[in-house]
């Protein structure tokens, strides 16, 4: 199946008229494929994905669109059923402006624009049923490194065509999916303002630390630390004060999402959805997975401090907001 142009006239899909500075498509993300060199992928903002497709009543890691910094716009070329989510956003439906967080019916020809956000990082655009791209190692996750999954391997281009279900088509779709539903403001994830709050980050410290001397440690949990304009999928670099210390040889390891590497010139950086599979630099910690939501979201210059916290307290906290995103309902819409 093309993603470029649809295969026949009456295809159902979206034209890209604008791709934004960087769309991916995304889904849950790969399993089992680590060994393989190949990084796990998947949505930056795990939480916001996962409202967008539950809103939209699809089916848990469907297939959908991570639009980075906003911009995007397409053009539907058959009805469907959309869910935008994720920081405030100016979003227009055929030039009318309209909410956010709730299911937007568009007929054959109806045209979506989606603004530049001012904070916050990423937005969901899920669609019904999902985006059909052919999975690689049973996944649709785009990895631009790696040059699989998605389009191509690739961020959207203006002019690719994005193909999704025939409407009434019942694949990916869950138990409600022909119901339409919002979530109010009071019940979406907080998101950081572009102000000089100092965002609080939990860490689990690791074994690795023990290479790292105990004035750093502590150095490393009291100190403010700004996001520097070197971010992406793979990793976000840390501006602070280095820490200033020095390890014999280190063997590289295995890395999970969220590992706080120490390079050499003491600047940390924060390994996300598109880590490397190895790393040999020391690890102070792994931030714990529901803060990567929150860190994805933070433009460069945010502030933020990370906090240590036991692996118990860990599970008790993402217990916690499992059962909080569970028991959330959102409204049903007329």
């Amino acid at each position: 199946m093309s993603n470029l142009k649809p295969d026949k006239p009456e295809a159902a899909g979206f034209v890209v008229e604008n791709p934004g500075p960087h769309s991916l498509i995304q889904d849950s993300g790969r399993r089992g494929v680590l060994h393989l060199g190949l990084t796990s992928a998947g949505p930056m903002d795990k939480l916001t994905y996962d409202w967008a497709n539950r809103l939209c009543g699809n089916l848990a890691g469907t297939a959908a669109l991570e639009i980075t910094f906003g911009g995007l716009a397409v053009r539907a070329s058959a009805a469907t059923r959309i869910v935008l989510c994720g920081p405030p956003v100016e979003c227009t439906h055929n030039g009318k402006p309209v909410d956010i967080w709730q299911g937007l019916d568009l007929a054959s020809g109806d045209k979506l624009a989606i603004g530049h956000v001012h904070s916050g990082c990423r937005l969901y655009l899920a669609v019904r049923g999902g985006f059909q791209v052919v999975q690689v190692f049973g996944s649709a996750a785009t990895v631009v490194r790696e040059g699989l999954g998605g389009v191509e391997g690739r961020a959207l281009q203006r002019g690719d065509f994005l193909h999704f279900p025939e409407h009434g088509a019942r694949q990916n779709l869950g138990a409600d999916s022909r119901k339409r539903f919002s979530l109010p403001d009071y019940l979406r994830p907080d998101y950081p303002a572009a102000d000089d709050s100092v965002h609080t980050l939990r860490v689990i410290p690791c074994l690795d630390a023990r290479h790292i001397p105990r004035q750093e440690k502590l150095h490393f949990f009291s100190q403010v630390y700004s996001v520097s304009n070197d971010i992406n999928r793979m990793g976000y670099r840390l501006e602070g004060k280095a820490l200033a210390f020095k390890t014999g040889a280190i063997l590289s390891q295995g890395i999970a999402p969220g590992t706080i590497q120490i390079p050499p010139n003491g600047q940390p950086i924060v390994l996300m959805r598109d880590h490397p599979t190895i790393g040999g630099y020391p690890k102070i910690g792994v931030l714990l997975s529901a803060d990567m939501n929150r860190l994805a979201q933070l433009q460069p210059g945010a502030k933020l401090r990370f906090v240590p916290i036991t692996v118990n307290r860990a599970q008790q906290a993402l217990r916690m907001a499992k059962q909080s995103y569970e028991s959330t309902c959102p409204i049903v819409l007329q």
